[in-house]
């Protein structure tokens, strides 16, 4: 945990905080349009420094708000900075059960559960810790949450597993509206937009590619 913390003294909260909240707030005005629901259940999966309840706030939401970071650190800081959020300081993933995370020295913002290669190329030094694992469909069951009105999924990778984990979710069309990242982190964990695109698309999801090149919007029509 020291080390940790001292990871965490080498970046600025607030320039963490600031990241991607201009696109973010692009989704959030998109799915506000379309569905018009703003007391619904929101997931920040892959919180960080909470850039993304940054943005819920400039919409005036501050209910109903599930976050997932499970980097110690970052997780406490980010629950002390916004109180109002329900806070679940381990991983969402396509698995119940303890799973590794790997955080690397100098990108503490970039825990994931993908020892991405670029970390060794890097001469990063590594840090892995094991956390609890939960599926999405088992966190909502136990929770009685029965819909979700918008999801931000940013795993550094994982992505795809989050969605294999909220099969029934997404089946039930259960799941309005969300974003997810793309890019090099999906190829650091062998598989791609494409995969995720399909996978939703047999759910009968409607995607936007256009919101971001690193971000793509998933919506029901």
């Amino acid at each position: 945990m020291e080390y940790l913390n001292k990871c965490f003294e080498k970046h600025s909260f607030e320039e963490l905080n600031n990241c991607d909240v201009y696109m973010l707030n692009r989704a959030l005005e998109f799915y506000l349009n379309k569905f018009g629901n703003d007391q619904a259940f929101i997931f920040d999966i892959g919180s960080n420094s909470g850039s993304f309840i940054k943005a819920l706030q400039n919409f005036n939401i501050t209910n109903n708000i599930v976050c997932f970071e499970p980097h110690p650190v970052i997780s406490k800081k980010t629950k002390e900075v916004y109180p109002y959020v329900n806070m679940n300081s381990y991983c969402l993933g396509n698995l119940d059960d303890n799973i590794d995370i790997y955080i690397p020295q100098w990108s503490v913002g970039l825990s994931s559960i993908i020892n991405r290669p670029v970390f060794s190329q890097l001469n990063q030094e590594i840090v892995k810790l094991n956390v609890k694992c939960e599926k999405l469909d088992t966190y909502c069951e136990l929770n009685n949450i029965s819909e979700i009105g918008f999801i931000k999924i940013d795993v550094e990778g994982g992505e795809k597993t989050i969605f294999e984990g909220a099969e029934k979710m997404l089946r039930n069309n259960k799941i309005k509206c969300g974003i997810f990242e793309v890019g090099q982190t999906l190829t650091d964990a062998n598989t791609s937009e494409e995969e995720i695109i399909n996978l939703l698309e047999s759910y009968g999801y409607k995607i936007d590619k256009t919101i971001s090149q690193n971000d793509y919007l998933f919506y029901l029509p």
